[in-house]
Parts: structure tokens; sequence; C-alpha cells
């Protein structure tokens, strides 16, 4: 859903957030100014996509693309009890938007409950969003 709002009522939104979502509208989708994207996905999930289901790969090309971002991320990698999840981070896009994915090896499709270095899922996504307005990164 988020990538829908982003694609079909970008005047209204500033970021999203996507969980263990998938975007179904590549083709389609042309937003109305830079768009922040944090994408939280898990590797039993269709992550290499598969039916209908874009690749996450695909989806976060899209966004990488779309908002002109460093092509090379900052790659971090984050140990959770066991849980190996590596942080792929695109800086520097149109209006200082980026693209932040974490991808949880062996992950499901759910609400990660995950400690993304001392944040929760909702911590980690709000802390994303909440630094954009609809004209990019607050100063």
């Amino acid at each position: 859903m988020s990538y829908a709002l982003a694609c079909y009522k970008s005047n209204l939104i500033a970021a999203i957030g996507s969980v263990s979502g998938y975007m179904l509208q590549n083709d389609e989708c042309i937003p109305s100014h830079p768009i922040p994207l944090i994408k939280l996905h898990g590797t039993t999930d269709y992550y290499d996509g598969g039916g209908v289901y874009n690749s996450v790969d695909s989806v976060l090309n899209f966004w990488v693309n779309f908002n002109n971002t460093d092509l090379d991320p900052i790659i971090n990698n984050i140990d959770d009890n066991g849980t190996s999840i590596i942080s792929y981070k695109y800086k520097n896009g149109d209006n200082n938007v980026s693209v932040e994915h974490y991808k949880i090896i062996d992950g499901q499709h759910v609400w990660f409950s995950n400690d993304f270095n001392g944040k929760n899922t909702g911590q980690l996504i709000w802390d994303f969003v909440s630094q954009y307005d609809i004209d990019g990164l607050i100063d």
C-alpha cells in the first residue's frame, strides 16, 4: 500500500516505509517528487520475486534510479542474536533523499521483531520517515 500511495498520491506523501511489502506498479509509477524509501524484507518471502511479485532488487533499483541516489550503497552487517541482517543505504538523492533496505536473512513475511542496532522496526521506520517533508530532507 505504501508504494501505491507513493505512486498515485505522491503530492500527499513525504516518505514511505515498507515491511514485507511488494510493489506491483513499477511500470506505471510516476511520483511528482523524489520519495525516500525504507524497506525491510526477509529473504524467504519472495525476495527474488515470482508470480506477480517484483524482486526486492528490482524495487530498490526503481527507487534508487527514480530518486537519483548514489548507485553504490553503504553496507553494514547487523547480528541480532544469530539473525543476520544486512543494511544498504543509498544516499545523496535529489532533494537529499535516500533509499534504505534492511535484508533479513531467512526472514519471512512478518513484522520484524529484530533489534536494528538498538531500534525496533517501528522506531527505525519513524526515525527514517520523520526526517523528510514533501520537499525532501528537512534541514
